[in-house]
C-alpha cells in the first residue's frame, strides 16, 4: 500500500514538469478542420493574388529594422530538414515520453514538403526577385503556367517555381504536429511559423499567395496524417500502446517520494 502511495506521488511530481499531449478527442476535433481549413485557403490564393505586387514591393522597398529583420530571417532553420531534424532530437532526449509520436511529426513535416515539391513541378511561376517590382503592375503576379507534361521538369529552374512555398508547407505541418504534442506551446510554434512566413516575403522568395498555398498543403497533408483511416492507420495504433504503457519510475524518485 505504501509503494503504491509513493509511486502515485512520484509520478504527480514528475507529471508537473512534463507536458501532455492533446487527448485523442480533441486531436480528432483537430483533423477534420484540417481539410476545410485547406480548402478555405486554397479559395484565398487568388484574392491575394491582386495584392502580390504591391506586397512584394513593400517588402522590397521598405526594410524593416536590423534586430526584427534578423529575426525573422533566422526562423528559415525552423521550415527545412535541419530545422525538424533539430525538433526531432530535442524531442528524443528532453521529452522521451513523446518519443511514439515523433513518426508522425516527423511524416507531417518531411511529407508537406514533399506535396508541395511535387506541386511545384507542376506550376511555372516566377519569384518577386525574377522580376522588376519597380515597374511591374497587378497583372504581374498572373504570369501562371501549368507544365501538366513536366515538359520543363528537366529544367529545375527554382526561379520559376515559385508556387507553392514548400518553405512554408513544412513549417505548417510542423506547427500542427508541435502543438498537438505540446499544446502549451502553441502560441510559441504558431509564432515560429508566422515568422516563417514574413521570411518567406521579406527575401522575395515568394509572393503572399504562394506562401498561402503552402499553407494550404501543409494542412491538407496533416489532415492526411491525422486521419484515422489514412496514414492515421499507421500512426495511431503505435501511440495508443505506448501509452497503455506502464510508466517507469525511477528509484531515485521514489525514494525522494518517501
Amino acid at each position: 500500500m505504501d509503494a503504491h502511495i509513493q509511486v502515485t506521488t512520484a509520478k504527480k511530481k514528475l507529471q508537473l514538469f512534463g507536458t501532455s499531449s492533446v487527448s485523442r478527442s480533441t486531436a480528432a476535433g483537430v483533423e477534420r478542420s484540417m481539410a476545410g481549413y485547406s480548402a478555405f485557403a486554397w479559395m484565398l490564393v487568388p484574392v491575394v493574388t491582386l495584392i502580390d505586387v504591391s506586397l512584394a514591393r513593400w517588402f522590397a522597398t521598405s526594410p524593416l529594422p536590423g534586430d526584427i529583420a534578423k529575426t525573422i530571417r533566422l526562423s528559415e532553420v525552423y521550415s527545412n530538414g535541419a530545422g525538424v531534424l533539430f525538433v526531432v532530437l530535442a524531442i528524443l532526449a528532453l521529452a522521451p515520453k513523446q518519443r511514439w509520436r515523433v513518426p508522425r511529426l516527423a511524416t507531417m513535416a518531411m511529407g508537406a514538403s514533399a506535396c508541395a515539391t511535387i506541386t511545384k513541378m507542376f506550376v511555372l511561376r516566377p519569384r518577386p526577385n525574377q522580376l522588376n517590382l519597380q515597374f511591374a503592375d497587378a497583372n504581374a503576379a498572373w504570369l501562371w503556367r501549368f507544365d501538366w507534361k513536366l515538359e520543363q521538369a528537366a529544367l529545375l529552374d527554382s526561379g520559376t517555381r515559385a508556387f507553392p512555398s514548400a518553405d512554408m508547407a513544412t513549417a505548417l505541418a510542423l506547427t500542427v504536429g508541435l502543438i498537438l504534442i505540446f499544446p502549451r506551446g502553441r502560441y510559441l510554434f504558431a509564432g515560429l511559423a508566422i515568422l516563417t512566413m514574413l521570411e518567406r516575403m521579406m527575401g522575395n522568395a515568394h509572393f503572399c499567395s504562394d506562401v498561402l498555398g503552402g499553407v494550404a498543403i501543409g494542412l491538407f497533408w496533416c489532415f492526411v496524417c491525422l486521419h484515422p483511416r489514412l496514414l492515421g492507420v499507421v500512426f495511431d495504433p503505435i501511440e495508443t500502446q505506448a501509452e497503455a504503457r506502464p510508466m517507469n519510475v525511477p528509484q531515485g524518485s521514489l525514494d525522494r517520494a518517501a
